[in-house]
């Protein structure tokens, strides 16, 4: 039930009182300097099936900060009333509240940034901190799935999530995966090259649009988000392809030796290209080329788990 009422509130963008909870800071023991910007909303007390235990972690799409979920949280708190697990949000390095940039970025080997999986292993370290401070949880009892943890992504959320999961098996119960990014191939990649030989715009339906039209719009959008174009967080996109090259591979492993509960949330297609069009300019035949892309990772998404 609680995998359906996220997809729904995240989805309804309906308005609803902010919960009472204030940000702090957490330090996680690799980065003892770096203070780590976070929301804890303890559980409701009538909760009935072993609330102490529960942990639902909000992990940010790229750039957007925890404050991005106030809504869902606020609209989740609503719907549940009273019945609600505890729910974290925090802020990556150079997001958000968290102003601190990753000691790692700069070092030998990560001259451009700190990647996904030094995210994944942050996460991890966020989360045996929370369990620790918030529910007397030592760390055996987490990695022995006591914890009953379920991560909630937006955008490239869920790759950090799938590598979190890959890298610390039976630990996380489910996932919600909200227009999750495309880890493995960069947008200059699918979108086909207007100057390649065998480029053809009849066949990819370019009917809105002049080549011209065309060529710019792709190349806006690689230079946007294609994996080694820099963001604010200084996360390195580069290594993506080699740390996830498959999009239903590796199987997961979560808790009791099975693959976590998965729900798969994408935009709508309609909806998507007529917002990029309006938004941004993009040719609707265009978005329909991304679309079929996220379409594929959410089919490679219901086969690996």
């Amino acid at each position: 039930t609680l995998y359906i009422l996220l997809a729904e509130v995240h989805c309804l963008n309906m308005s609803s009182s902010l919960p009472v909870a204030s940000p702090g800071y957490l330090y996680i023991p690799s980065k003892p300097d770096a203070p780590i910007s976070s929301t804890f909303f303890p559980a409701t007390t009538s909760l009935a099936v072993s609330s102490h235990e529960a942990l639902v972690v909000f992990v940010n799409g790229l750039g957007l900060p925890a404050a991005s979920w106030s809504l869902a949280i606020g609209a989740l708190q609503s719907y549940l009333l009273g019945a609600c697990p505890a729910l974290l949000t925090y802020d990556r390095f150079g997001q958000g509240l968290t102003t601190t940039r990753d000691p790692l970025d700069g070092q030998p080997g990560k001259e451009l940034g700190h990647d996904l999986s030094d995210v994944a292993n942050d996460l991890h370290e966020i989360v045996l901190a929370i369990a620790a401070s918030k529910f007397g949880m030592p760390r055996t009892a987490v990695e022995n799935g006591k914890l009953h943890l379920l991560l909630v992504c937006a955008s490239i959320g869920a790759p950090i999530a799938r590598l979190y999961v890959q890298h610390h098996q039976g630990i996380v119960s489910g996932m919600i995966f909200f227009d999750s990014n495309i880890a493995n191939v960069n947008y200059s990649d699918f979108l086909p090259d207007p100057d390649s030989p065998g480029f053809n715009n009849i066949a990819l339906h370019l009917d809105d649009c002049t080549i011209e039209e065309y060529r710019e719009a792709r190349t806006r959008l690689s230079r946007m988000f294609d994996l080694k174009v820099k963001n604010a967080e200084s996360l390195d996109r580069s290594s993506s392809p080699s740390l996830l090259p498959y999009s239903n591979l590796p199987r997961l492993v979560g808790t009791g030796n099975s693959g976590p509960l998965l729900c798969v949330v994408g935009h709508d297609p309609e909806t998507f290209a007529e917002l990029s069009y309006e938004m941004m300019g993009t040719p609707r035949s265009l978005s329909r080329i991304t679309n079929r892309q996220v379409g594929l990772i959410i089919y490679a998404f219901i086969d690996f788990n």
